[in-house]
């Protein structure tokens, strides 16, 4: 169930996602709120699925505690609409998780992930 909460901000950031179904892939987040994001992709994902989204440039060492798990709640022709699976009092600081795990890539060793 898509409940669309928080406010949406614009976003550019390349993630790399894993799906429980074993289907890989890239995307691009264009959005992204305290409780979901759109992901621009030319995967498939069907509603339901589990996803695990990561820095698409960053190293295997630099993600393994980052990655942010989601729920395909819809899918269109440009992407996928995502919910975090984390509670909210977590991802209240999602934008800037995501934003240091995307900036981190660039500039030298990831920072510890933040917790809200």
């Amino acid at each position: 169930m898509e409940h669309r909460w928080g406010r949406r901000q614009s976003t550019d950031i390349m993630v790399r996602f894993y799906a429980r179904s074993g289907t890989t892939g890239i995307g691009r987040l264009l959005n992204i709120s305290s409780t979901g994001a759109y992901m621009a992709t030319t995967t498939h994902l069907r509603p339901c699925s589990l996803v695990y989204l990561e820095p698409a440039a960053a190293s295997f060492w630099e993600i393994q505690s980052r990655r942010i798990a989601a729920s395909v709640v819809r899918e269109d022709a440009g992407g996928v609409g995502l919910e975090w699976c984390e509670s909210v009092a977590e991802t209240t600081k999602v934008s800037a998780r995501l934003t240091a795990l995307a900036g981190s890539t660039d500039e030298g060793p990831a920072r510890p992930a933040v917790r809200a």
